[in-house]
């Protein structure tokens, strides 16, 4: 007999929340051991038993094996998986916030002994210390982020001073950046927070722009808006293709949305193209696939906005949805692909086609979809702006 699963609290977070409806799909199979998965999975009973443990997210090959398995859908599991990695990695809001130095003639509040993040033993205080030291200046801690907006990389870097600085009778007051003032923190935080939803290279992580409506529609002013932001002059994509002008600003937008290299406009144009050769209305009930993207509904929940997805979305799909949804997908599979040999931009493109865990395999699988990449691969050529083609491609002829 099997060693019994421990139990699992759904709510404790995404991880748990994963692995709980895991296990719910080999319960609704009719909860077969895991050494009977294991003979059609092809995986270890151990792993397999690990897959659902909540301790870790399953990599994408051992998920579809465990999903396949007790009769899912490893499409629709494998943006689960995605999208639960992205939650769990999403960095969360530091605990403690800077502030500027109040105004003139206020009072700042006094720090705290909790807040002191330079402990005593690091800077002794000197023998006759003067009875008024002066403010105390917050020095961030290095590994730490001190504002909402920080990213890793702002968290490691050393900071400028190593110790707090104490005021001495003869050096005048002057004001500390980094003083912590309690009374403005709520008000620092909405800022940070609001010019943080606008700034680049967030990890990584999809940046949403306006807010679409609840019917998938957009107002004239927001698109008006979309138009302004994403405006492109032929530096991102040639102008003298046949990429419709009205999209243009939306593909800007979806091939922008991360710093990742191999997601760009021309990438996204690309697959637009060989997808329903920038069909708005396509609509393939066989595939289940809707829209100029293709996108089939139990996907692009995981792709709109936040608050959209709670609900499977049903078609038809608006290219303002369908479009930026396309970009945000291509960041969050970027990460999964890293390492793959073969060419970055078409290895998102396959697996936007396909799972990510078929381009990991390279199997024969992709062989399927070679005349896809071809397209693609032939039209990221054709909508590359030609300052950024290599010499070989840009010369006459070379395309």
């Amino acid at each position: 007999m099997g060693r019994q699963e421990q139990p699992l609290d759904p709510g404790r977070d995404p991880l748990a929340r994963f692995a709980y409806d895991l296990r719910e799909l080999r319960r609704h199979a009719g909860s077969p051991p895991y050494r009977r998965l294991a003979t059609r999975a092809h995986y270890s009973a151990s792993t397999l038993a690990e897959a659902a443990a909540g301790r870790r997210l399953p990599g994408a090959a051992v998920l579809a094996a465990f999903v396949n398995a007790c009769g899912g859908d490893a499409e629709e599991w494998e943006q689960r998986r995605i999208a639960t990695h992205r939650l769990i990695t999403a960095p969360s809001p530091a605990p403690a916030l800077p502030c500027l130095d109040p105004a003139p003639g206020t009072e700042p509040a006094p720090a705290s002994s909790d807040q002191d993040p330079a402990p005593a033993a690091a800077s002794p205080a000197p023998a006759a210390a003067s009875p008024d030291p002066g403010p105390v200046t917050v020095v961030p801690v290095p590994g730490r982020a001190v504002a909402a907006t920080a990213t890793p990389a702002d968290a490691d870097r050393p900071s400028a001073e190593a110790a707090p600085r104490r005021r001495t009778p003869d050096r005048p007051r002057r004001p500390a950046p980094w003083r912590r003032r309690r009374e403005a923190g709520p008000v620092l935080l909405a800022v940070l927070l609001t010019l943080g939803a606008f700034a680049a290279g967030d990890a990584g992580r999809p940046r949403k722009t306006t807010a679409p409506a609840s019917d998938g529609t957009h107002t004239a002013a927001a698109n008006l808006s979309a138009d302004t932001r994403f405006s492109d002059d032929g530096r991102r994509l040639r102008t003298d293709t046949d990429i419709p002008e009205r999209y243009r600003a939306l593909i800007v937008e979806a091939g922008t949305t991360c710093h990742v290299p191999q997601v760009t406009p021309v990438l996204v144009a690309a697959m637009l193209k060989a997808e329903s050769g920038f069909d708005p209305e396509l609509s393939d009930p066989a595939k289940d696939e809707y829209g100029i993207a293709r996108w089939t509904p139990r996907v692009l929940r995981y792709y709109l906005p936040p608050d959209r997805q709670h609900t499977v979305p049903k078609p038809p799909f608006s290219p303002e949805d369908s479009i930026p949804a396309m970009g945000r997908m291509l960041c969050a599979l970027a990460p999964e692909l890293e390492g793959v040999p073969g060419d970055p931009a078409l290895n998102l493109a396959a697996a936007y086609r396909t799972t990510t865990w078929k381009v990991q395999r390279q199997g024969a699988e992709l062989e399927a979809i070679r005349p896809y990449l071809e397209q693609v691969r032939t039209a990221m050529l054709r909508y590359r702006p030609e300052s950024a083609l290599p010499p070989a491609e840009a010369a006459p002829g070379g395309r």
